[in-house]
């Protein structure tokens, strides 16, 4: 049917496409002259810090998809933030301009590419037992922390719950994080934790 779809807008057959970001990315489509951004804002306040970037990206894409024939395109976005950087330098097509801001706080906070990430996942039906499980095993990582790393304790992820199941994260942030893996990886294999799920992402590409 997606295939289909798309052939018929591509010969003229449809006037209006309605999707996701999914037709954002790779699409050629000379007729189009006009293309709207709904709730534009969305992606922006995701708790990752890749969220601005993916943002920019997602509406510079979508944007390019209108005005790629002989007749010039127009895009009209709808945000309750119209000031927001990301929002801006894709309205300008201001690649550096974003870049120079975004590495610029990048920077300041130790988040790649300025410092390694990981993230230790918990997951089980038992929250309180999350909890319980996820505090002894940072008591005992703890003292293998090189002095300068940043430390988020255990919380309940962005998606809290999945397929029955909640879900807790932890995140380290610092340029030396060698030691605190081989900590983790001894730690989480000596001890048999049937009703919690422990996993490690180490430089996540995404935090949800």
């Amino acid at each position: 049917l997606y295939a289909k779809v798309l052939s018929q807008f591509r010969r003229g057959e449809l006037d209006i496409l309605i999707g996701t970001q999914m037709i954002a990315k790779g699409l050629h489509f000379p007729n189009v002259t006009l293309v709207g951004i709904v709730n534009a804002d969305m992606g922006l306040f995701m708790p990752d810090f890749r969220a601005a970037e993916r943002s920019f990206q997602l509406l510079t894409q979508v944007a390019g998809r209108a005005g790629r024939g002989e007749v010039k395109g127009e895009v009209l976005v709808q945000t309750c933030t119209p000031f927001n950087p990301p929002l801006m330098y894709a309205a300008g097509h201001d690649y550096e301009g974003f870049y120079r801001e975004e590495i610029a706080i990048r920077e300041e906070l130790k988040y790649p590419p300025f410092g390694h990430m990981m993230i230790v996942h918990f997951r089980g039906e038992d929250p309180e037992g999350i909890l319980r499980t996820a505090a002894e095993l940072m008591e005992k990582v703890r003292p293998q922390l090189d002095p300068e790393t940043i430390v988020s304790e255990p919380a309940p992820a962005p998606i809290e719950r999945v397929k029955g199941k909640y879900r807790f994260m932890a995140a380290f942030r610092s340029g030396k994080l060698a030691p605190l893996r081989r900590a983790l990886r001894r730690e989480i294999y000596s001890v048999r934790r049937p009703d919690v799920e422990i996993y490690v992402d180490v430089d996540p590409i995404s935090m949800l």
